[in-house]
């Protein structure tokens, strides 16, 4: 390997930010220093060391300034040594002077100069090759005539001098490879990291799209079947099934809520909310789960509470929900608290207190662990995965506030929430849109490869007379579109032959007949983003599976009702 390849390693930059990060604490020793020449040598090797010093960190500065601006053309080779050489070089004589002509104070202060130079080149070994070997030579070199400086030594001294300073550069270089491999090794692993968090990413999305799917036939046919004449049992094991598909739903979203907050994709909405109606809400969900285990569920609202906040309600409810959930679920006998109140420096803190089983420090310290539970009979007691508090913590720290626990053994627990949420105006009022919902001989062509799908559309929709087609693909569906008339196409986006984006393309390019034909997507796909970019290609809107069957119904009738072409649907509000 040549020596430019050597030193040439593609590194400079970074060893050049770093030293731009300390450039404070060179100031600060080079003032030390003009102190310590001031009163030994006199006013004028004081000012012609700051001087010299300060030159070095305007050139450093100017190359820093040149390279922010060079990401195509990288500073030469020369350009990025020269400034680390020169200032070891200026240390390195200033130490050496020192030794040679100050009091013994300065030989000292000489030879912990020249160390300091030492560790400062280690320090960049991990990063830079080029820069350690600008910086370690000078003080090298220094040491090296230091024994020589003071007199003519004899031949013992120069051979026991050589031998420490043999076994210094010894040391020296292998402390730098070891630095230098350490370094590559957790650069190595960090970039495998990165790639192993991508790829369960993609495994992530892949099996939300797949569970999504066949729950969306789980949940539409029991939801479809709700509709028709049941007895008693029948309503019963109904009730079972829709009970325990929205158990596995909610395991799949909190795992999928988890990976885009570590993939940096989970974004929050801001809107205003009346934090009293959401509190009063929560207490309704889970009066019932409360009555039924004997226990007292109470709800205090502080009258200075605001009224209206600023912030992503159904994530500040997903908190509330996991923190009374738990609650509920780990006491047994006594009462659980929810209080609710403004915060001292701002927003609102909520307040969830229970007197169940409590935990110890050992518990309380991986709590908020992602999979991680108090110990495994709690897992075998009370179920769960161990995500909902991990993700409230993140939901919490993302609103600029944090969560925080108080338990003891057999004493209960309590849980405060701090949501920093500004206050905000009352919303005007929206006015409703005059449009019932009333779908009967309106015609929609179900657009899905998967019969299951198809048959969950067809159930939901022909219960309110709803006229349905099916097609299993996009071709299919521009075949019947350039025959057929629809008021309405419900679109699957992932399809085999010719997907939902290429058939909505060819759909606006006028291949299926009406270019401005509604286009609803539906999607499996439950990753941050999904909807708007579906809408941003032209969907006219886009819902996710399993499909909400009022949901559903209310896309069709908006989009059927030209009236309100340029109006918002209605989003219907569980109270």
């Amino acid at each position: 390997m040549r020596l430019r390849d050597f030193l040439d390693d593609g590194r400079d930059s970074e060893s050049l930010a770093m030293s731009r990060r300390g450039r404070n604490s060179r100031l600060i020793a080079m003032v030390v220093m003009a102190g310590f020449l001031a009163a030994i040598f006199g006013p004028p090797p004081a000012l012609a060391w700051v001087a010299t010093n300060l030159g070095l960190e305007l050139w450093l500065v100017r190359l820093l300034h040149g390279l922010d601006g060079r990401a195509e053309r990288p500073l030469p080779l020369a350009a990025r040594l020269a400034p680390a050489l020169i200032f070891s070089s200026v240390w390195s004589v200033s130490a050496l002077l020192a030794w040679q002509h100050g009091p013994p104070i300065m030989k000292f202060a000489a030879l912990l100069t020249l160390l300091g130079l030492i560790v400062e080149s280690l320090k960049y070994a991990a990063l830079s090759r080029s820069a350690t070997v600008s910086l370690l030579p000078p003080p090298v070199i220094a040491l090296a005539v230091m024994p020589f400086s003071v007199g003519k030594p004899l031949w013992l001294e120069i051979l026991a001098s050589s031998l420490a300073l043999l076994g210094l550069g010894g040391y020296l270089v292998d402390a730098a490879r070891l630095l230098r491999a350490n370094a590559l090794a957790l650069e190595r692993a960090q970039v495998e990291a990165q790639e192993a968090s991508r790829a369960k990413s993609a495994f992530l999305a892949m099996m939300s799209h797949e569970l999504r799917t066949p729950m969306n036939g789980v949940l539409g046919m029991a939801h479809a079947l709700g509709s028709t004449k049941l007895d008693a049992r029948q309503a019963d094991y109904l009730e079972i099934i829709v009970e325990s598909g929205d158990g596995l739903m909610a395991i799949l979203n909190d795992i999928l809520d988890l990976s885009k907050i570590e993939a940096r994709k989970l974004e929050l909405e801001a809107a205003p909310f009346e934090i009293r109606v959401l509190g009063r809400q929560l207490q309704r969900v889970w009066r019932e789960t409360a009555r039924a285990k004997g226990l007292a569920l109470s709800l205090q609202i502080a009258p200075d509470t605001p009224r209206w906040l600023s912030g992503d309600p159904i994530r500040v409810r997903q908190i509330l929900l996991n923190l009374v959930s738990n609650a509920l679920k780990f006491t047994q006998d006594g009462r659980v608290d929810i209080a609710i109140a403004p915060h001292a420096a701002g927003g609102v803190e909520i307040t969830v207190s229970d007197t169940g089983v409590g935990m110890t420090s050992e518990q309380q310290a991986k709590l908020f662990t992602p999979f991680v539970q108090g110990d495994r009979s709690i897992a075998r007691r009370f179920g769960g995965t161990g995500l909902g508090l991990s993700i409230c913590r993140e939901l919490a720290g993302m609103m600029g506030g944090r969560i925080g626990m108080v338990s003891r053994p057999g004493e209960g627990s309590t849980f405060t929430v701090v949501l920093g949420l500004a206050t905000a105006e009352a919303p005007a009022p929206e006015a409703a849109p005059d449009v019932a919902l009333d779908v009967a001989g309106a015609r929609v062509l179900v657009v899905d490869d998967n019969l299951a799908n198809q048959a969950v559309a067809r159930a939901i929709l022909e219960a309110v007379g709803v006229l349905v087609a099916t097609a299993g693909d996009g071709r299919e569906a521009l075949a019947r579109l350039r025959v057929e008339d629809f008021d309405v196409v419900l679109m699957d986006v992932h399809m085999p032959v010719m997907d939902g984006v290429e058939a909505l393309r060819r759909v606006r390019n006028g291949e299926g007949g009406r270019r401005d034909m509604p286009v609803v997507a539906l999607t499996a796909d439950a990753m941050s983003g999904e909807v708007e970019r579906l809408i941003g290609l032209g969907f006219d809107d886009a819902h996710p599976k399993p499909i909400q069957p009022a949901g559903l119904i209310q896309a069709i009738a908006w989009r059927r009702a030209p009236a309100l072409a340029k109006s918002p649907p209605v989003k219907l509000v569980a109270d």
